[in-house]
């Protein structure tokens, strides 16, 4: 039996005309504890923005960094006023467009193709998402399409954009996984999706599965689910619940749907790995999931959120020495177990006690570990760092309370360092006190597991020489630029694909070494090195060098062999 056609008599009341800005986009709940943030504008509940300062000081919807926040009371007075109204959904009449998707997605449910159908119906529920006539056709078409095992191979693989007469595809196939994969740890931050277990538990195995796949493309099934799951981050609720049903529908042979308790985290890790991480108690373990831990930890290292997530993996995997096979419940304990290891090295009073807090698997301890494990790595080798350190009263203070004598010691003992070797020290993170010895001539930072180098380093404005070969670099910052004196800068050996523009305001540049990167073009500004004599581009992924770098005055090497143009070898100039 087909749906009937519901009419559109309800009343239209205050709070559904208002709804859309009164309610918080990650909750739903309305906004009586409305907060606003800056610098992106979007207001959420008090709690919302608690939990995502504690998660990653990120805003849930466009991902910028939250500076601060501040009530917003006009929300708070309409959302307190909607509270005492009525509870109906508005019923706005549907545009013109929307009847249309939804007249076709009618004729074709009649015809009995229900695939096309949901295809024309979420389109009219897109343009106008309390659409009741289309809301019920689509009820029936989710229905009758589960019903029928061979449907799922013949659901759309596109669905309309917002804009109007746009689709939008699919991504390109080497991007299927990238995108899925961002989309589930994504999902997965939400506390709506931490609160549904069932739906929490389902996401966390597709995601476990992406990760152990060393395809990089995605089956049918997964291309389907890939569609199904974009839809749950829609800002209509309706459709949410819908996407949610076809999930269920397209994952219901799988026993991720089983309504039991999950098995710890740590558990399965322990018996997996037993031989390389000792058993740790499944105390430790937040109500963080593992895979948005792992996320997390991953923005630690990449925090420009952008980029090759499964690029970032792979290079947070070779910092820690992880084997590939092991899923991401493995991964995390394996990850927090050598940062524990390393910071019971340096100082060993951290777990005496075996303090349950100082081994929990949090954000807040991974940050705090890695900032002060790096402290001390460089406080070693500042001139009488490491006698500091060796005092009895020092030895003996935790880790944290360590590194933050930094700042001071450096005030009294190192303003005045010249140069400063670091080479294969191991670094995984630049502590900010680095930028406090404006003195330096030369910093060397060579074998080093560095994955960010901080925009703070346009404070050293008298270097002359930036050693960063054979780390994990993925980009440079514009501010590079500031170093106004920097004569020599080597980068070979690292994972970065473009070089800034700002590059070409190193007036006194007179080496630059890019070698064993994946360059795959070079800015023109590297035209500008007017004093710039050896230029090293060899191993790299460039099809072409820019016409201006022909026109450098004082240049007398480049090399440009094992690129993608001639396979030139070494030549002079």
């Amino acid at each position: 039996m087909m749906p009937s056609d519901p009419t559109s008599s309800t009343p239209i009341t205050f709070r559904t005309t208002v709804s859309e800005n009164i309610e918080d986009p990650v909750s739903g709940e309305l906004m009586t504890r409305a907060v606003t943030l800056f610098p992106c504008g979007h207001t959420f509940n008090e709690d919302t923005v608690i939990q995502c300062l504690a998660r990653n000081k990120l805003c849930p919807l466009d991902r910028t960094l939250i500076e601060r926040h501040a009530p917003n009371y006009t929300v708070r007075h309409l959302a307190e006023t909607a509270e005492s109204h009525p509870l109906e959904e508005i019923k706005h009449e549907p545009s013109e467009e929307a009847v249309g998707h939804f007249l076709r997605g009618k004729e074709l449910a009649e015809k009995g193709d229900h695939a096309a159908a949901i295809e024309a119906l979420l389109q009219a529920l897109q343009l106008t998402p309390t659409y009741e006539k289309a809301q019920a056709y689509l009820e029936f078409c989710l229905k009758r399409s589960s019903e029928a095992s061979s449907s799922l191979q013949s659901l759309p693989l596109a669905f309309s954009d917002k804009e109007k007469g746009k689709e939008k595809s699919l991504p390109s196939a080497d991007s299927y996984k990238e995108r899925y994969t961002e989309l589930l740890f994504n999902l997965l931050e939400e506390p709506s999706i931490q609160e549904h277990s069932t739906l929490k538990k389902m996401l966390e195995n597709q995601l476990e599965e992406l990760m152990s796949q060393d395809s990089e493309e995605l089956n049918q099934k997964d291309k389907l689910s890939y569609k199904w799951t974009e839809k749950l981050l829609g800002e209509n609720k309706k459709i949410r619940q819908f996407a949610l049903k076809k999930l269920r529908q397209i994952h219901q042979s799988s026993s991720s749907l089983a309504p039991t308790a999950p098995q710890s985290s740590i558990s399965t890790a322990s018996s997996t790995s037993s031989k390389e991480i000792p058993p740790l108690s499944p105390l430790s373990v937040t109500p963080l999931s593992m895979a948005s831990l792992y996320n997390a930890i991953i923005q630690v290292h990449f925090p420009k959120g952008n980029g090759d997530f499964i690029k970032q993996a792979r290079i947070l995997d070779k910092i820690y020495k992880i084997k590939p096979n092991l899923s991401i419940e493995e991964k995390v304990p394996y990850i927090f177990q050598k940062l524990f290891n390393l910071a019971a090295s340096l100082s060993p009073s951290e777990f005496e006690g075996n303090a349950k807090e100082s081994k929990a698997f949090t954000l807040s301890n991974y940050s705090s570990y890695l900032l002060n494990i790096n402290r001390l790595l460089l406080w070693q080798k500042l001139p009488g760092g490491t006698e500091y350190l060796n005092q009895p009263q020092i030895q003996a203070l935790p880790l944290k309370k360590k590194g933050e004598l930094l700042t001071q010691w450096i005030e009294g003992h190192g303003k005045n360092i010249v140069t400063l070797n670091l080479n294969d020290l191991g670094l995984t993170f630049l502590p900010p006190e680095l930028w406090q010895l404006t003195k330096l001539e030369e910093l060397c930072l060579n074998g080093s597991q560095l994955t960010h180098l901080p925009a703070k380093i346009g404070q050293l404005s008298q270097l002359k020489f930036l050693h960063l070969r054979w780390n994990q670099l993925t980009d440079i910052p514009a501010e590079i630029g500031q170093l106004s004196q920097l004569r020599w800068l080597c980068l070979n050996g690292n994972q970065l694909t473009d070089i800034p523009e700002e590059i070409g305001q190193l007036s006194q540049l007179r080496w630059l070494y890019l070698s064993q990167n994946q360059l795959a073009s070079l800015p023109a500004a590297i035209g500008q090195l007017s004093q710039l004599e050896t230029l090293d581009l060899s191993y790299n992924q460039l099809t072409a060098i820019p016409a201006e770098i022909r026109r450098l005055p004082q240049l007398i090497e480049v090399r440009i062999e094992e690129n993608r143009f001639l396979g030139n070898k070494c030549y002079l100039w």
